[in-house]
């Protein structure tokens, strides 16, 4: 699925997410190495939160690897198109130039082109703790700025084992609050009891406070990958309304007799046009 937009401000939040993955791991060990606690126990009270994240190992190494969004420019005068078969995408691919008819004994010829992302393959990163700072999870869905009012009210006040908030700020992609307060003690207060329950518009709510763990990346690593199934075609002139003209080149690319087959996924950009294509994953 292609979708277009503006390059997107999100690597700030893929990276606080990988941040507090590694951070409730690293807090877990230490638990068990203080405590002796079981796995069981230790990550029962690991935050539950969905990120775009799968783990594994490998030569005794954790690594993490991110579900990363690519952004891919595109110039007018081309069309991204990804076949649900890749031995299509190569057909296609292997036979340069395609004449596609636009009935009327009128026709264009579009050149194709593969298309190919700069991915990471690994990145490390060095992490804090914030001494002042908690993520707050578990929070109902409300207006925002009327969570953000009640976690602040709540969290100012001393019977609470609050104190003076600086700011209260939401993360609208994980729906988790993170509360930064004047004085350091605070915040460490309120994630020793873990979960709190706070009033939100006549109800109380249970929600859990955790650490907020400051990330700065330290290496990365990319490498140039080719998508299998998704291809641009280039070269194509504005010779009639974008609509039309789209429907024209699927409908040309779907037929077997033209080398193609089932698509996906089709995007045209006419000429004098440039977007930014957001690929949700290398296809």
């Amino acid at each position: 699925m292609f979708v277009c937009r503006g390059l997107p401000a999100r690597l700030d939040f893929v990276l606080q997410q990988e941040v507090d993955l590694m951070a409730d791991v690293q807090m877990k060990e230490a638990e068990l190495k203080e405590g002796g606690a079981s796995w069981e126990q230790a990550l029962a009270r690991s935050p539950e939160r969905r990120v775009p994240f799968n783990t594994g190992t490998a030569d005794g190494a954790r690594a993490v690897g991110v579900e990363t969004r690519f952004i891919y420019p595109m110039e007018g005068g081309t069309a991204l198109v990804t076949f649900e078969e890749t031995e299509v995408a190569m057909k296609i691919l292997t036979m340069q130039k395609h004449r596609v008819s636009l009935g009327d004994g009128r026709s264009i010829t579009v050149g194709v082109r593969p298309v190919v992302l700069i991915a990471p393959s690994s990145l490390k990163m060095e992490t804090e703790a914030s001494p002042r700072s908690v993520s707050i999870s578990n929070l109902p869905r409300m207006d925002p700025q009327t969570l953000v009012d009640s976690l602040e009210i709540h969290f100012s006040r001393r019977r609470h084992g609050g104190g003076e908030v600086e700011v209260c700020k939401m993360v609208p992609d994980s729906w988790t609050a993170v509360l930064t307060f004047v004085e350091k003690d605070v915040a460490k207060g309120l994630m020793d009891e873990e979960f709190h329950e706070v009033k939100f518009q006549q109800k109380k709510e249970r929600v859990r406070v955790t650490p907020f763990i400051h990330g700065r990346l330290t290496d990365l690593q990319t490498e140039m990958t080719p998508c299998l199934r998704t291809l641009l075609l280039t070269g194509i002139p504005d010779v009639m309304e974008q609509e039309t003209l789209q429907d024209l080149l699927e409908i040309h690319f779907q037929k077997t007799i033209n080398g193609g087959g089932e698509i996906e996924a089709f995007l045209y950009t006419p000429l004098g046009q440039n977007v930014s294509v957001v690929l949700d994953k290398i296809s």
